[in-house]
């Protein structure tokens, strides 16, 4: 296998893990991430047109195969084997895409950036950044007028969004310079409680020097431990699985129940479900995050240019987390280690079923009998740190045949240094023992995601179902659905006066009632961006203005907010996927791109850690079944 399992014996006596032949999709191995890296140097170091030292590579993961060869591969049958890198060398300011061809250790393809487009960030360079404003003697001296000591300090860096520099700062490449700023926090345990407020540092990571220090005054500091000061005991819960799993891990391959699917994991998008299938027969073909968009909306010079993108300026999967059994996943969880740009990453997915309640039931009215299905659900998680906040995804797996997907949001609001006096667009939500404020300014996240779904293959055609009530004379109470199917890519927005949602039709498929199988999916939460049309974060964040966009499955086309949003200097992603339209036929092979949301106004009992808010919304099945795919689950009593 190409991957490490963690497993304790209790995990091995509840899944069922089985070696399987490696499959086009499988995420790179330890083993190939050396070797590519290998392969990769080599080719810089022997090309005299290319730098051959203090090269950075931020993200390299496995160069996904073709969707049309991936659908023509059978088990046993060979197969390209390619990594994708981004390389970077600060000094020149340029930077290259690159493909290794791993079997033949060769670089296949090197391809130049446009100058000014910025790869995500490497950790070297949060590492360097770092460096440099701890040695900054300006920002020494403000802290030390803050009686801070510049060795205890926290320093947060971020990508710098658009931020007008004043006229006389020399940046060493001007408008292709690639920036950084640093913001300062009192160090110790959950520092962003504590926030040294008006102090940014802008970076130029070319020259590797500070450029500038925005003070924009001293506020007072919290001295809030950031954490509880009693323990309350919990008595505890254990799920018992006498009888085992009925989770199966075939190499990267699930099988739960009727549910099949493939593992992936990427260093930007984290884990990638590939051909998920019900009883053999397809529903997607792939299903990953795409992009995080998160804006905050206080009007401040040393707030307004932080819009995050969480996954395409940080590369999401390289921060995964280990997760922790008995506190982010039950002790009964499969665990599997991973590797993100080559650094290994412990139990970054968790596997493991659960109770979910009642699955149906009914009543019989003549002999006063009940007839009652328990549930259980599989999901499939991870999470990934970026700054104060930790995103978690469950992808949930029913017996009903329907997916749920869940965002859950924990960590630490990001703060501000306040006085008493209320401030617009920053709640106060926290006061120290020495009555020192804490607020937390508005902020939003747009999560979307990529969906790539083949109903009964990958020839699809696009449906919007809204309820309206019927205008009828008599009959005041009707009302039905109107269906419109779309002819062309382009983009719509949830609507619950009407409980719209979308159903994604077979092409050729026909159910019992001789209907288009379908699958639709059903919005839950959803956030409508506050900011002005023309902000600059929204400008490169062009997916969050609607809530749902289609557009032709393209190999190519694979983040919402497009490639390199990294100091994007123009819209790019499903906003240019989509422009021109193309007209869309009843078999096209289409893709989903949906953004859940959460308008986030703080109050006092987010502080000092948050607790956990979900989101989420549903893949469900809608005449893919002739019937209740869950009638045949056994009754507990009867076993």
């Amino acid at each position: 296998m190409r991957f490490l399992l963690a497993l304790s014996l209790l995990l091995t006596a509840c899944a069922h893990v089985r070696p399987a032949r490696p499959h086009p999709l499988d995420p790179l191995s330890s083993g190939e991430y050396t070797r590519a890296f290998a392969i990769l140097n080599a080719h810089f170091q022997a090309d005299p047109a290319l730098p051959h030292e203090g090269l950075r590579v931020p993200m390299l993961g496995l160069a996904e195969p073709p969707k049309r060869d991936v659908l023509a591969w059978r088990e046993g049958q060979p197969f390209v084997r390619q990594g994708e890198a981004h390389v970077l060398h600060n000094p020149s300011a340029r930077a290259w895409v690159a493909r290794i061809d791993l079997a033949q250790g060769r670089v296949v393809s090197v391809r130049e950036l446009a100058k000014g487009v910025q790869p995500g960030v490497a950790g070297s360079e949060f590492r360097d950044a770092h460096q440099l404003v701890r040695a900054y003697e300006p920002w020494r001296n403000a802290l030390r007028a803050r009686g801070l000591d510049p060795e205890q300090v926290y320093i947060d860096l971020w990508a710098p969004g658009h931020f007008e520099l004043p006229a006389d700062v020399q940046l060493s490449h001007g408008e292709h310079t690639r920036l950084m700023r640093a913001l300062t926090f009192d160090g110790g345990l959950n520092p962003y409680d504590r926030p040294v407020e008006g102090l940014v540092l802008t970076i130029d990571l070319n020259a590797m020097k500070v450029v500038h220090l925005a003070d924009t005054g001293v506020r007072p500091i919290s001295h809030d431990s950031g954490s509880a000061e009693h323990v309350r005991a919990l008595k505890p819960i254990h799920t018992s699985m006498p009888q085992g799993s009925d989770l199966v891990l075939e190499g990267r391959r699930v099988r739960w129940h009727e549910f099949t699917f493939v593992l992936g994991f990427h260093p930007r998008d984290g884990l990638v479900l590939y051909d998920v299938r019900h009883d053999g027969r397809p529903i997607a073909y792939r299903l990953a995050l795409s992009e995080i968009y998160v804006p905050y909306g206080l009007g401040d010079a040393a707030w307004s240019w932080r819009s995050a993108f969480d996954v395409g300026e940080y590369n999401a999967g390289s921060s995964a987390q280990s997760l922790d059994p008995g506190g982010d996943v039950p002790e009964h969880a499969l665990l599997l280690d991973e590797h993100a740009n080559s650094r290994p990453v412990p139990r970054a997915i968790a596997l493991y079923e659960r109770d979910a309640g009642v699955l149906w039931t009914r009543s019989d009215p003549y002999h006063d009998r009940r007839d009652t299905r328990r549930a259980r659900e599989l999901v499939v998680t991870w999470n990934t740190v970026v700054g104060n906040y930790i995103y978690g995804f469950d992808w949930v797996f029913k017996l009903d045949g329907s997916i749920e997907v869940i965002t859950s949001l924990n960590g630490t609001t990001l703060n501000r240094g306040t006085s008493e006096a209320p401030e617009a667009s920053a709640p106060k939500i926290g006061k120290d023992a020495h009555g020192v404020y804490t607020a937390a300014p508005h902020h939003q996240h747009f999560v979307s995601f990529r969906l790539d779904l083949d109903v009964d293959g990958p020839d699809n055609s696009l449906m919007e179902m809204d309820v309206v009530p019927l205008r009828d004379a008599t009959f005041k109470n009707a009302f039905d659905t109107t269906m419109l199917h779309f002819t062309e890519e382009g983009a719509r927005d949830v609507s619950p006066q009407v409980a719209r949602h979308w159903h994604v039709e077979s092409g050729h498929e026909r159910n019992a009632l001789g209907k288009p199988t379908s699958f639709s999916l059903e919005p839950g939460a959803f956030a409508l961006p506050y900011s002005a049309p023309d902000f600059a974060g929204l400008q490169r964040a062009g997916f969050a203005t609607h809530q749902l966009w289609f557009t032709r499955q393209r190999d190519d086309e694979r983040y919402a907010a497009g490639d390199f949003p990294y100091q994007g200097a123009r819209p790019d992603g499903v906003t240019q996927y989509s422009a021109p339209a193309e007209p869309l036929t009843p078999r096209d092979d289409l893709v989903l791109w949906y953004t859940t949301g959460f308008t986030h106004v703080a109050r006092p009992e987010d502080h000092p850690v948050m607790p956990g808010e979900s989101i989420s919304f549903r893949l469900v099945p809608r005449g893919f079944f002739a019937r209740n795919p869950a009638l045949d689950v056994q009754d507990r009593r009867a076993q």
